[in-house]
């Protein structure tokens, strides 16, 4: 299995890796951690690769010489409407650790966020994960949507 993980949390990336390999052999993971590395990197994937999607990203990625440019509330958005641009057939499973988030002017919960991401972008948008560090619910989401696209 092909995974391109978009974090720029590495704890939270760790976590996600962990739960995919500790359950799943023969998985090869590319990472990017901004919105310009993981475009510039989805020409090159492959259709069977899965995209695990953070929301919240920055633009550039973080080094000694950059603070990562702008933080972009809904950088995952970009990448969504990058993914359709390219007209990719990848699957996306979007981690985010927020209970709302804003998006045009309003806040929605994760379920209303879901539900516009599933209308925006049906034919890539597979399902949102509410990261927790407290509890593995999201561990037994993910691993169930991970089932699903592979056996879809």
């Amino acid at each position: 299995m092909n995974i391109f993980i978009i974090e720029d949390d590495d704890y939270k990336k760790d976590k996600i890796i962990d739960c995919v390999n500790a359950n799943h052999s023969n998985v090869t993971f590319t990472e990017a951690k901004s919105v310009s590395s993981a475009v510039t990197s989805l020409e090159s994937l492959t259709d069977d690769t899965v995209i695990l999607l953070d929301m919240s990203l920055p633009t550039y990625d973080l080094d000694e010489a950059s603070a990562g440019g702008r933080a972009q509330g809904f950088g995952g958005i970009e990448i969504l409407r990058n993914i359709e641009f390219f007209d990719l057939r990848n699957q996306v499973i979007v981690i985010t650790q927020y209970e709302s988030l804003v998006f045009n002017n309003r806040t929605l919960d994760a379920d209303t966020l879901s539900k516009e991401l599933k209308y925006e972008f049906p034919e890539n948008f597979y399902s949102l994960i509410q990261f927790n560090v407290i509890t593995d619910n999201w561990k037994n989401q993910l691993l169930n949507d991970l089932k699903g696209i592979i056996n879809d």
